[in-house]
């Protein structure tokens, strides 16, 4: 629909508490998909929301430059 080459997807708890999953505070999973892939799990073990989201944001962009890198090795 997008034409999109590359797609980065990340969701969890930021914190304080919890979601309605059941993940705790701190807890993400994000996803790179496009001519690559990638797919990973991360706890923080914080409740911190504002922290917890830049470490999520920051994992999810270096995990995209791995990916790319990676390609550029093959």
């Amino acid at each position: 629909r997008h034409a999109a080459t590359w797609g980065l997807a990340e969701t969890g708890a930021a914190g304080p508490s919890g979601n309605r999953y059941g993940d705790a505070a701190g807890h993400t999973c994000v996803a790179i998909r496009g001519p690559g892939r990638r797919v990973l799990t991360l706890e923080t073990a914080r409740n911190d929301r504002v922290g917890n989201m830049r470490v999520f944001a920051q994992t999810a962009l270096e995990t995209l430059l791995q990916t790319l890198d990676g390609l550029e090795a093959h």
